[in-house]
């Protein structure tokens, strides 16, 4: 396929699947980008991911420490998250190996 067909494509406004997709895989970053800022450099690198589920803050990171630690920082990630998602109540964080 053509890059200006694809292009042709990316940009007809009869795609509202493709737009919603798009507009959640943003979504998701902006909210990937405030939840890493609001870590250190080191413990982010740990977070593998993050998501919002039912007003619940979803965090994975690599390892059970790691989990551990950001969990303790839930009061001061909350506060950050709900500027921008006031509906979240909580969060919880899990294990995964998947990287971001």
């Amino acid at each position: 396929m053509s890059f200006t067909k694809l292009k042709t494509i990316l940009n007809s406004k009869g795609n509202d699947t493709l737009d919603n997709l798009l507009q959640r895989v943003k979504d998701i970053q902006k909210l990937q980008d405030i939840v890493i800022e609001s870590f250190d450099k080191e413990t982010a690198s740990h977070i593998t991911g993050c998501n919002i589920d039912d007003g619940k803050l979803i965090i994975l990171c690599d390892s059970g420490s790691w989990q551990s630690k950001i969990r303790f920082s839930q009061e001061t990630l909350l506060k950050k998250i709900r500027k921008k998602y006031p509906f979240v109540t909580f969060f919880e964080v899990k294990v995964s190996k998947k990287s971001i």
